[in-house]
């Protein structure tokens, strides 16, 4: 799709709605603070106060992420206790709650499923072969995120052992026209400047029946890092442009159904790992590691009010493609070759279509509870070469005539999940309640490899592998006036399979149980205090390592390591002063750990019992406060300021890649008069150099790393005007 008709779609997409202007109506005013607190979220697919959940939910609205100027997962997932976000390139990252990941990359991660559930709209993003949609969404027009922590594999399946994060459109108004534009300009320190474009129509076609919501963006993230090898400046620039369209049709009070649609292309120009120093914006390569991955969505979701019961259907389908040249030739030298290049020129394609039914009964009476089936199918392709012009690589490990193309390959593959899932809680009366809950789930995976190897052909065989299980759920909470005591015990689990040549071998599903408690206070009106404490057994956790076979090729293996166990503590609190000022606070401990040796081919010795997870440290801490003021000529002002303290971490199972503390603080101001609402922000405002994630030498090959570093320090200024 060419820039041109995407920025023409995102164009239509956004004067759909333009032809009700005849039925405007004023908008409707932000609800107040108070209200705001009162947060009711569907994290247990029926209807329910955040702090009544039995369970961590941490919940970040989407209007407060636009104040604070966080513009992608780097900048909001830090505000939520016991969530490590692990940067990589486009569609890499990667998110580690409580300590539940063995990789801090996607790039280095295998193909197994990823620890972390990704949910857009209820829909999984999820594939057997990989992350699936590595989704990174922007804060506009965004409802709000839930961050679940711990499994969620009763009510929402296969890779959520470790949480899972939900991220909610907001949805068409059917009674009130609005709309919204902004402009907005980011430079970053030692880089680039850019401008973005952000813009919603929401109109009722007919008042109370029929709705349209239209969202189109074009946003730029300026580059810092340069590429010293082809002297590009300030390479890793990011576009990403799409919108969406939503629509809803309320037929009748007892029916309500809203399509989703969703179109996003993000173009990366060069990575964003420096070497070999951490501190220096810079790498040296002779090619730009390019990357493009373009995400398209649809969802149906129809809810019929039954009375006591809502009845609900969920319809998605996602896919994505992506091409992107990568060079290895820094990661080759650890081979000891001097070649002028290694590039890696890769093609990949995913989709998926699931089908969830399911009846929840309402808030109230003796006891609530849910029942549904769930469906997914999915499918997956790859075709990649590794390229080395002169042909030095390929005479020096097949040993054989000179190869230029070290790889071709070919890969495919798919899975199926099919579950039926329950939960329920028993009004105990005297504040007491009881739930359980339970998933039983069937699994199914195939791949095919096809290609070559440094000149050796791949056999072909389809690989098939399948797994069943139940997915147990306890809980008990007791409520004392404001205040709550909870305990629960979940269990959760993802896809195993089976390894590419030469091997063939079978990696196993891996699972955990986790046992959590917690109280939620309120010991005066104006105060929230949140303790929890929690225990993880991890059982054949699965994590990617390489064996290096005849002649030092590393080649990637997915293995279980025997056992793992995450424990700690998490605090979070919240006070408001007075209507102008509230500060909040927020805490976790966490000790991740292998609770017996990793025996790995191809290092010397086991990696020993009592060794790090990777991508998790002890200590973080968040700190918050915002603050509103007159602001001059009439307006009214906000400002904010975050700081947040990440501990120290390992990046590799095994400790050999270690990486320091940091710390970022980000400072915003924003003035609102009327419909115009002018915003400033200054995030990373000390332009620290952290280290967020590791790449490079498969351990045991070599010393040589790639950083991911956080984004140096950005000032963005932006005008909002809404209708």
């Amino acid at each position: 799709m060419t820039t041109n008709f995407r920025l023409s779609a995102m164009a239509l997409a956004l004067s759909a709605a333009w032809p009700a202007l005849a039925q405007q109506a004023p908008a409707t005013p932000p609800p107040s603070e108070d209200e705001s607190q009162r947060v009711v979220i569907t994290a247990s697919k029926r209807a329910e106060k955040q702090r009544e959940v039995a369970g961590t939910v941490s919940v970040i609205s989407g209007s407060d992420l636009e104040r604070r100027g966080a513009r992608d997962q780097e900048d909001f997932l830090k505000l939520a206790p016991g969530v490590q976000f692990n940067k990589g390139d486009v569609a890499s990252n990667t998110i580690t709650i409580r300590g539940i990941g063995t990789s801090t990359t996607n790039e280095g991660s295998g193909a197994q499923q990823g620890p972390t559930g990704q949910y857009l709209e209820d829909v999984p993003l999820a594939s057997p072969q990989g992350k699936g949609t590595v989704y990174d969404p922007l804060t506009w027009d965004l409802d709000r995120v839930e961050v679940l922590r711990g499994p969620q594999g009763v009510l929402f399946g296969s890779g959520s052992l470790g949480g899972a994060v939900r991220y909610l459109f907001n949805k068409p108004n059917l009674s009130a026209f609005d709309a919204s534009l902004k402009s907005e300009y980011a430079k970053v320190s030692e880089g680039a400047g850019a401008f973005s474009l952000y813009g919603m129509v929401n109109a009722p076609l007919q008042t109370g029946v029929l709705g349209i919501r239209a969202v189109a963006y074009d946003r730029r993230d300026p580059g810092y890092i340069d590429n010293l090898g082809t002297k590009h400046k300030d390479a890793n620039d990011v576009r990403q442009t799409g919108g969406r369209v939503l629509l809803t049709a309320k037929p009748s009070n007892a029916l309500t159904a809203t399509l989703v649609a969703s179109t996003q292309k993000t173009e990366q120009g060069d990575t964003f790992s420096v070497s070999p120093s951490p501190s220096r914006l810079e790498h040296t390569a002779p090619n730009d590691s390019r990357r493009s991955i373009t995400t398209d969505f649809t969802s149906l979701t129809v809810d019929l009010d039954l009375g006591r019961h809502t009845l609900t259907s969920i319809t998605g389908h996602w896919r994505n493609k992506g091409n992107s040249l990568i060079d290895d030739t820094e990661l080759f030298g650890i081979f000891g070759l001097a070649v002028p290049q290694v590039y890696r020129p890769e093609s990949r394609a995913a989709r998926a279509n699931s089908q969830e039914l399911r009846i929840a009964s309402k808030p109230g009476g003796i006891a609530s509870y849910v029942l549904g089936a769930f469906y997914q199918s999915s499918k997956a392709s790859y075709a990649g070469k590794q390229v080395e012009p002169t042909g030095t690589a390929g005479l020096i490990f097949a040993g054989a005539a000179a190869l230029t193309d070290l790889t071709d390959l070919a890969i495919t593959g798919g899975g199926t999940e099919k579950a039926v899932f329950a939960d329920a809680e028993f009004n105990l009366g005297g504040g007491w309640s009881l739930g359980a809950g339970g998933r039983y789930y069937r699994t199914t995976t195939d791949s095919r490899q096809t290609g070559t190897q440094f000149g050796a052909p791949e056999p072909g065989a389809l690989l098939t592998s399948s797994d069943s299980g139940f997915t147990p759920k306890l809980t008990a909470k007791y409520r004392f006036g404001d205040n709550q005591w909870y305990a629960v015990a979940s269990k959760g689990y993802r896809y195993g399979g089976r390894n590419g040549p030469p091997t063939n071998d079978e990696y196993k599903s891996d699972s955990l149980w986790s046992y959590e408690t917690g109280v939620r206070l309120n010991p005066v009106s104006a105060m929230q205090v949140d303790l929890s404490a929690f225990l993880l057994d991890w059982k054949d956790a699965q994590f990617t390592f390489f064996e290096v076979l005849a002649g030092g090729i590393p080649n990637s293996r997915i293995g279980n390591v025997g056992k793992a166990r995450s424990s700690g503590f998490e605090a979070a609190l919240r006070y408001r002063f007075n209507s102008a000022l509230d500060v909040a606070g927020s805490l976790a401990y966490i000790d991740a750990q292998t609770r017996a040796p990793v025996r790995v081919r191809g290092l010397p010795a086991p990696v020993p019992a009592g060794s790090p997870m990777p991508g998790t440290p002890e200590l973080q801490v968040a700190l918050q406060a915002n603050l509103r003021f007159a602001g001059p000529m009439g307006s009214q002002g906000r400002a904010n300021a975050t700081y947040t303290h990440v501990g120290d971490r390992v990046m590799f199972l095994g400790g050999n890649k270690p990486a320091d503390a940091y710390d970022t603080l980000d400072l915003g101001v924003q003035f609102a008069k009327g419909a115009w609402t002018l915003a400033a922000g200054l995030t990373n405002a000390t332009d620290e150099r952290g280290v967020m994630s590791i790449t490079g030498a498969p351990a045991g090959v070599g010393a040589f790393a790639q950083y991911f570093v956080q984004r140096p320090r950005t000032m963005t200024v932006s005008l909002r005007y809404d209708y």
